[in-house]
Protein backbone atom coordinates (compact mmCIF):
# COMPACT_ATOMS: atom_id res chain seq x y z
CA UNK A 1 0.00 0.00 0.00
CA UNK A 2 1.28 3.49 -0.75
CA UNK A 3 1.96 5.94 2.08
CA UNK A 4 -0.07 9.13 2.15
CA UNK A 5 0.38 11.99 4.60
CA UNK A 6 -2.35 12.36 7.18
CA UNK A 7 -2.39 15.48 9.36
CA UNK A 8 1.16 15.78 10.59
CA UNK A 9 1.45 12.08 10.11
CA UNK A 10 1.06 9.84 7.15
CA UNK A 11 -1.55 7.22 6.82
CA UNK A 12 -1.40 3.95 4.99
CA UNK A 13 -4.46 4.12 2.75
CA UNK A 14 -5.49 2.84 -0.61
CA UNK A 15 -8.55 4.98 -1.28
CA UNK A 16 -8.43 8.12 -3.38
CA UNK A 17 -11.13 10.71 -3.79
CA UNK A 18 -12.23 14.33 -3.65
CA UNK A 19 -14.33 16.31 -1.23
CA UNK A 20 -18.08 15.96 -1.72
CA UNK A 21 -20.66 18.38 -0.40
CA UNK A 22 -22.97 17.30 2.40
CA UNK A 23 -26.66 16.78 1.76
CA UNK A 24 -27.57 18.74 4.88
CA UNK A 25 -26.27 21.98 3.38
CA UNK A 26 -23.88 22.40 6.32
CA UNK A 27 -20.40 23.70 5.63
CA UNK A 28 -18.28 20.53 5.16
CA UNK A 29 -15.10 22.28 6.37
CA UNK A 30 -16.45 22.95 9.87
CA UNK A 31 -18.14 20.83 12.48
CA UNK A 32 -19.70 21.27 15.90
CA UNK A 33 -17.84 18.57 17.76
CA UNK A 34 -17.30 17.59 21.37
CA UNK A 35 -14.36 15.79 22.92
CA UNK A 36 -15.15 14.20 26.28
CA UNK A 37 -18.30 16.35 26.38
CA UNK A 38 -16.49 19.68 25.86
CA UNK A 39 -16.79 21.69 22.62
CA UNK A 40 -13.72 21.65 20.40
CA UNK A 41 -12.82 22.70 16.85
CA UNK A 42 -10.15 20.56 15.22
CA UNK A 43 -9.00 21.12 11.66
CA UNK A 44 -10.74 18.58 9.45
CA UNK A 45 -9.07 16.25 6.97
CA UNK A 46 -12.02 14.98 4.92
CA UNK A 47 -10.46 14.42 1.50
CA UNK A 48 -7.63 12.15 0.47
CA UNK A 49 -5.41 15.14 -0.37
CA UNK A 50 -5.86 16.79 3.04
CA UNK A 51 -5.36 13.47 4.83
CA UNK A 52 -2.19 12.88 2.83
CA UNK A 53 -0.72 16.27 3.75
CA UNK A 54 -1.98 16.37 7.30
CA UNK A 55 0.20 18.41 9.65
CA UNK A 56 3.43 17.88 7.73
CA UNK A 57 6.07 20.61 7.95
CA UNK A 58 4.17 22.62 10.56
CA UNK A 59 6.12 24.00 13.51
CA UNK A 60 3.09 23.70 15.79
CA UNK A 61 -0.02 21.54 15.79
CA UNK A 62 -3.41 23.29 16.09
CA UNK A 63 -4.72 23.70 19.67
CA UNK A 64 -7.57 21.26 19.00
CA UNK A 65 -5.58 19.09 16.64
CA UNK A 66 -6.58 17.65 13.30
CA UNK A 67 -9.36 15.12 12.81
CA UNK A 68 -8.94 12.60 10.01
CA UNK A 69 -12.34 11.40 8.81
CA UNK A 70 -12.88 8.26 6.76
CA UNK A 71 -16.05 7.26 4.93
CA UNK A 72 -15.75 3.69 6.22
CA UNK A 73 -13.81 1.82 8.86
CA UNK A 74 -10.10 1.34 8.21
CA UNK A 75 -7.02 -0.18 9.83
CA UNK A 76 -4.54 2.15 8.11
CA UNK A 77 -1.42 3.19 10.01
CA UNK A 78 0.11 6.65 10.35
CA UNK A 79 3.73 7.73 10.08
CA UNK A 80 5.53 10.90 11.12
CA UNK A 81 7.78 11.56 8.13
CA UNK A 82 8.30 15.33 7.65
CA UNK A 83 6.38 15.98 10.86
CA UNK A 84 8.21 18.49 13.02
CA UNK A 85 6.44 18.10 16.36
CA UNK A 86 5.58 15.12 18.58
CA UNK A 87 1.90 14.17 18.59
CA UNK A 88 -0.64 11.99 20.30
CA UNK A 89 -2.98 10.14 17.98
CA UNK A 90 -6.35 8.89 19.17
CA UNK A 91 -8.35 6.43 17.09
CA UNK A 92 -12.16 6.36 17.43
CA UNK A 93 -14.73 3.93 16.06
CA UNK A 94 -17.80 5.04 14.09
CA UNK A 95 -19.70 5.66 17.35
CA UNK A 96 -16.99 8.02 18.64
CA UNK A 97 -15.57 5.64 21.25
CA UNK A 98 -11.77 5.58 21.61
CA UNK A 99 -10.22 2.33 20.45
CA UNK A 100 -6.53 3.26 20.85
CA UNK A 101 -4.27 6.15 21.87
CA UNK A 102 -0.59 6.33 20.86
CA UNK A 103 2.32 8.76 21.25
CA UNK A 104 4.15 9.56 18.01
CA UNK A 105 7.58 11.12 17.53
CA UNK A 106 8.86 13.05 14.48
CA UNK A 107 10.81 11.16 11.86
CA UNK A 108 13.49 13.00 9.88
CA UNK A 109 14.65 10.17 7.61
CA UNK A 110 13.60 6.73 6.39
CA UNK A 111 12.69 4.27 7.57
CA UNK A 112 9.92 5.87 9.64
CA UNK A 113 7.85 3.91 12.12
CA UNK A 114 4.23 3.11 11.27
CA UNK A 115 1.80 3.81 14.11
CA UNK A 116 -1.08 1.40 13.77
CA UNK A 117 -4.01 1.03 16.16
CA UNK A 118 -4.22 -2.72 15.58
CA UNK A 119 -8.00 -2.48 15.20
CA UNK A 120 -10.60 -0.87 12.97
CA UNK A 121 -11.42 2.82 13.36
CA UNK A 122 -13.34 5.58 11.52
CA UNK A 123 -11.72 8.74 12.94
CA UNK A 124 -8.15 9.60 13.94
CA UNK A 125 -7.43 12.69 15.99
CA UNK A 126 -3.91 14.07 16.13
CA UNK A 127 -3.25 16.29 19.13
CA UNK A 128 -0.20 18.07 20.51
CA UNK A 129 1.81 15.62 22.59
CA UNK A 130 1.36 17.96 25.56
CA UNK A 131 -2.46 17.77 25.36
CA UNK A 132 -3.71 16.21 28.61
CA UNK A 133 -7.34 15.58 27.64
CA UNK A 134 -8.37 11.93 28.08
CA UNK A 135 -9.91 11.89 24.56
CA UNK A 136 -12.13 8.93 25.42
CA UNK A 137 -15.24 10.05 23.53
CA UNK A 138 -15.87 12.01 20.32
CA UNK A 139 -19.28 13.31 19.30
CA UNK A 140 -22.05 14.05 18.81
CA UNK A 141 -22.94 10.95 16.84
CA UNK A 142 -25.09 12.82 14.29
CA UNK A 143 -22.16 15.11 13.42
CA UNK A 144 -19.76 12.16 13.14
CA UNK A 145 -22.16 10.45 10.73
CA UNK A 146 -22.46 13.63 8.66
CA UNK A 147 -18.68 13.94 8.42
CA UNK A 148 -18.31 10.28 7.41
CA UNK A 149 -20.86 10.77 4.62
CA UNK A 150 -18.92 13.66 3.06
CA UNK A 151 -15.43 12.19 3.51
CA UNK A 152 -13.63 10.78 0.48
Amino acid sequence: MPFRKLAVASVLIASVGGLAGGASGADPTTAKLRLDGAPFRPELALASASRSLGLMNRRRAPADGMLFVFSSDTTAGFWMKNTLVPLTIVFFNAEGVRVRKLSMTPCRRDPCRIYSPGRRYRFALELRASDMRPAARLGPLAELRRLSRIAN
